[in-house]
Order: C-alpha cells, then sequence, then structure tokens
C-alpha cells in the first residue's frame, strides 16, 4: 500500500468508536435542600470532582422568599445549573423541598432533567400518604432514585468523574 492510500487504524477499539471518549470532564451541579440535604452536601468533597458545584439551600421558601433562600445558600446558582451536564437534588426524608420547582425551572430552561437523590433511613416506613418531600420531589424531577444510606451520593458522583 502506498503511503497515499494508507488506511489508519483506530487509535483502540472498533472503528466508528469514539476515539477521545470523556474528552471534556462533566460539570455536576449537586443542590442540597432542607436541613438533611443541606448537610449531605456540605459533606462531599469537592476532591471527587473537580467539576462539581455544590449549592446549600436549607432555608424555607415559599413564593417571594424564595430568592432570599438562593441568595443565602450562596455562589451562583443560576449561573451554575446553567453550565452544568448533570444536575442532582439531596434531600432527607422531612426536608422542606419547596425550592424544587425553581431548581427544576433553571433546569428545563436549558433542556436538562434533574435527578433527585431522597435519603431515607432503612427502618423508617416509606408511605407515600404521609410523605410530602416524597410528593414534592417525584413531582418536580424526572428521575427520583430513592436510597436507605446517604453514602450512595459521593460514591455517585465519584462513579461519574
Amino acid at each position: 500500500m502506498s503511503p497515499a492510500v494508507e488506511k489508519h487504524a483506530p487509535a483502540f477499539g472498533l472503528a466508528g468508536r469514539i476515539q477521545a471518549p470523556n474528552s471534556r470532564p462533566r460539570s455536576i451541579a449537586l443542590v442540597g435542600l432542607g436541613d438533611g440535604g443541606a448537610g449531605i452536601a456540605r459533606g462531599i468533597s469537592r476532591d471527587l470532582h473537580p467539576e462539581l458545584e455544590i449549592h446549600v439551600l436549607a432555608k424555607s421558601a415559599g413564593g417571594a422568599d424564595a430568592i432570599a433562600a438562593i441568595k443565602a445558600g450562596g455562589g451562583d446558582l443560576h449561573r451554575d445549573l446553567m453550565a452544568a451536564d448533570m444536575i442532582f437534588i439531596v434531600a432527607r426524608r422531612g426536608d422542606d423541598v419547596g425550592l424544587v420547582p425553581v431548581v427544576s425551572g433553571i433546569a428545563h430552561s436549558r433542556n436538562h432533567t434533574v435527578t433527585a437523590l431522597y435519603i431515607v433511613p432503612a427502618d423508617a416506613p416509606l408511605s407515600e400518604a404521609e410523605d410530602e418531600t416524597l410528593k414534592t420531589l417525584r413531582a418536580g424531577v424526572e428521575m427520583l432514585v430513592i436510597v436507605s444510606d446517604e453514602s450512595y451520593v459521593p460514591a455517585m458522583i465519584a462513579a461519574l468523574s
């Protein structure tokens, strides 16, 4: 074969396979809602994922108070959610998750889905009839993951990096 006609073999794998997978790091926004979710979010080390933006929105929010709660959370929630490739909300049973529609609205304006990680202790009875946190999360996100151990959250973030 002449050098001009020589075909190049793929760098790895099969022909047609993406040769530079994950060529840019994925950015992740983690929003801790309520006291429990805020505590989980605060406990996650940014060392797990260098592109991780953590927001803590522990204050109650209703109506006009939503803006005050977001500002009290620090950082620029809107900018970080707009720049994120993946958006997660974390909350514990009984948390005030009144800001779910705000977070979801920002994400949806960029055509991003929102995943909620809902932490419920294994020994707690799970009854949809009495769990307002679950109802609010279910109505405001596209994917809901219910786990019994908060260690799932940093493990999931580490796996995504």
